[in-house]
């Protein structure tokens, strides 16, 4: 089976001072496109290194994807390398030098110090292997380089770099390889593994593996026949098991349908420490239909700013359903939106009891449209980082199963499996 081999270079890397993200996407982005990595090597900034590592992969057959090495500095080794393994010669991309010079040009008029800058070394970014295939870098400086007779890809380092190359990488890669396996992914929000695997069984003929989601599964599958009919048939099969459960990103969803009635939305986070606040502002446009959040960590902003009662916290404690219908109420009186989510609950290791083990969250939602707020009650005992987490995205789920998937039609949603976690009453 021909595949791809992954060639990650950066002393960087291999001294622990950056972590190697460049794998992940790569992995990520070929399995989605039916291609299989065979083998990922990281290794130093070192001439013997690479070419070894080149000797070896290009036996094989395989495209290779590497990256890294092709910045300004004296360790920035990736062109004078495949000039030697090619046996050719590094030389000076025209278009390239233009967009350095340029850069510079317009850097220097924006500034008024020239310290630590040399031209001549920034040109080093323009260089190229002749021979090779330019592929244009649309965020940064030096240009990627494909070698259709090896076949290899060469590329920067940085992420954003590679995204921005990465749809001619995969044009190179359809071009030197015929051979894709017909692929799918299915996110399953608020499905554990364990609960997928005791609900359905997968066809012998599909290849399948799974990952965590911040609150579910992410099921990644693919027909070893190439049988697309199956991969058709056995997805069909977990929308009906799991209705409301296979969004790829129900935030944004939510966020559509916001834009979509002109309605806002707003937070109001305890336990969560304002990450939902986070995600959302990482959205771009989201300020058409956010004015904003709240977090609310000690009891006192709890009551003073969002308007929970005190009696309510005496009588029921700030992780409760009671507050967390209050927090929602409240933040829609103090930013104004339409509707709310609130979150209150044990992070931990900390703070827990018999009754409110650490894990323990209540998650609100308010709505300016409707009399009561409701809310509802989930574990999470797996760590703060996990628990805030699978709190924020169930949150997010429940806002789009409410709104979008049941597009509003509350009864329905209430009698859901997911649904049936919340509730109006007390």
């Amino acid at each position: 089976m021909k595949g791809i081999r992954l060639l990650i270079v950066g002393s960087e890397v291999t001294n622990g001072f950056t972590l190697d993200k460049n794998t992940n996407f790569f992995a990520r982005e070929l399995y989605k496109n039916g291609f299989t990595v065979l083998e990922s090597r990281i290794i130093r900034d070192n001439v013997s290194s690479i070419l070894n590592a080149l000797s070896d992969y290009s036996l094989t057959g395989d495209f290779i994807i590497m990256s890294g090495g092709l910045g300004p500095t004296d360790d920035d080794l990736a062109v004078d390398v495949l000039a030697e393994f090619t046996g050719s010669r590094a030389v000076i991309h025209e278009a390239s030098e233009h967009r350095v010079r340029d850069f510079f040009a317009k850097r220097a008029s924006h500034t008024r110090t020239s310290a630590g800058f040399s031209l001549d070394r920034a040109l080093r970014q323009a260089r190229i292997v002749e021979g090779c295939e330019v592929l244009h870098n649309p965020v940064g400086l030096a240009p990627a380089m494909f070698f259709p007779s090896i076949p290899l890809v060469s590329l920067p380092g940085f992420p954003r770099e590679i995204e921005g190359i990465w749809p001619q990488v995969l044009q190179a890669i359809e071009q030197s390889m015929a051979e894709k396996t017909e692929t799918t992914e299915v996110s399953l929000w608020a499905i554990s593994e364990s609960g997928l695997s005791a609900s359905m069984q997968v066809p012998s003929e599909l290849e399948f593996g799974v990952h965590a989601l911040p609150f579910g599964t992410r099921l990644f599958l693919r027909a070893s026949n190439n049988d697309r009919s199956i991969l058709h048939s056995f997805g069909q099969s977990i929308l009906d098991r799991f209705p409301g459960h296979t969004a790829e990103n129900p935030l944004l969803e939510f966020i559509e349908y916001l834009k979509k009635t002109g309605r806002t939305m707003t937070t109001a986070e305890s336990c969560t420490g304002g990450l939902g606040a986070k995600l959302l502002t990482d959205i771009p446009g989201v300020s058409a239909v956010y004015p904003g959040s709240i977090v609310a960590y000690a009891n006192s902003v709890k009551e003073n700013l969002l308007g929970v009662s005190a009696a309510t916290l005496d009588t029921f404690g700030a992780v409760s359903h009671q507050t967390a219908k209050e927090m929602a109420r409240g933040a829609l009186s103090v930013t104004g939106g339409q509707i709310s989510i609130s979150i209150t609950g044990i992070a931990g290791p900390d703070g827990g009891s018999d009754e409110k083990p650490v894990g323990t969250v209540y998650i609100g939602i308010a709505d300016s449209r409707e009399e009561h707020a409701m809310a509802g009650k989930f574990f999470f005992p797996f760590g703060r980082d996990i628990f805030r987490n699978a709190s924020i995205h169930t949150a997010f789920l429940a806002l789009y199963q409410k709104y979008v998937y049941y597009n509003g039609n509350l009864d329905s949603w209430l009698h859901s499996d997911f649904g049936k976690n919340f509730t109006f009453q007390e």
